[in-house]
């Protein structure tokens, strides 16, 4: 089974039909967590497509990782503010021939620990899915709007629970731990599109636990950086080439 797992909550509304408009022709199967909600929308529970649920507590980000797959699936993690292309599962899926599914975690959206500038300071660079990246690049953290991977590797909830609002760095170094590495894949400028707004901002993860930087928030970024892998922010062909790979 090709299956999406997302979470949103309210604030959202106004914008989740269209991301869920954009991924349903692509899975089999829509997983939907939806925190702080009452009831479940009539449009989302006539689709048989789509499994929704309410949590009985607010998981925030690590609903996406609330259901559990078969081992064989093909997982892709997604968000609730992205308008995904119609060729999005496909020219992914495309990607694991040349990096397998049992070892690589593939996504559009990542981050790499790397020297940078004239001065070659190490640094987070970021490659974001919006923008033009021309080559596939090994990352030490994905944003899980846009991953994909193994049932079998796709970390579970009790793993996740208690990075919730930075799961993204709890789900990087699980996969990092289990030696797994992850790619933010090539893609063309304005391929993918954000749907957020300027009114959606101050609700945002962004704005309510990245920019506040909780304690917890900040134990987990350092994780990343004494744990992670070798060759971050080097390219695919390049750690071909060279017999790395």
């Amino acid at each position: 089974m090709i299956r999406a797992h997302m979470a949103t909550f309210p604030p959202r509304s106004a914008i989740l039909m269209q991301t869920v408009a954009s991924l349903l022709p692509q899975v089999d199967r829509l997983f939907l967590c939806l925190n702080q909600h009452d009831a479940i929308p009539p449009a989302l529970a006539q689709d048989d497509r789509i499994t929704a649920m309410i949590p009985d507590r607010d998981l925030r980000d690590a609903g996406k990782f609330a259901f559990v797959p078969d081992d064989d699936d093909i997982v892709l993690t997604v968000d609730d503010d992205i308008l995904y292309p119609p060729d999005y599962v496909t020219r992914t899926l495309a990607q694991f021939d040349q990096l397998p599914a049992e070892r690589h975690v593939l996504g559009y959206l990542g981050n790499a620990w790397m020297a940078k500038g004239k001065l070659a300071q190490e640094g987070w660079k970021n490659f974001m899915f919006h923008k033009r990246a021309p080559h596939a690049i090994k990352v030490d953290v994905l944003g899980t709007g846009t991953t994909c991977q193994l049932g079998r590797h796709l970390p579970r909830l009790d793993q996740i629970e208690g990075a919730a609002g930075f799961v993204d760095l709890r789900h990087a170094r699980l996969h990092t731990q289990a030696g797994r590495w992850m790619w933010s894949l090539p893609r063309d400028e304005g391929w993918m599109t954000s749907l957020m707004t300027d009114d959606l901002l101050p609700s945002s993860l962004f704005t309510t636990v990245n920019r506040a930087r909780p304690r917890d928030m900040m134990d987990e970024l350092r994780a990343p950086l004494s744990e992670r892998g070798p060759h971050s922010g080097q390219q695919l062909s390049r750690l071909r080439s060279a017999g790395l790979l």
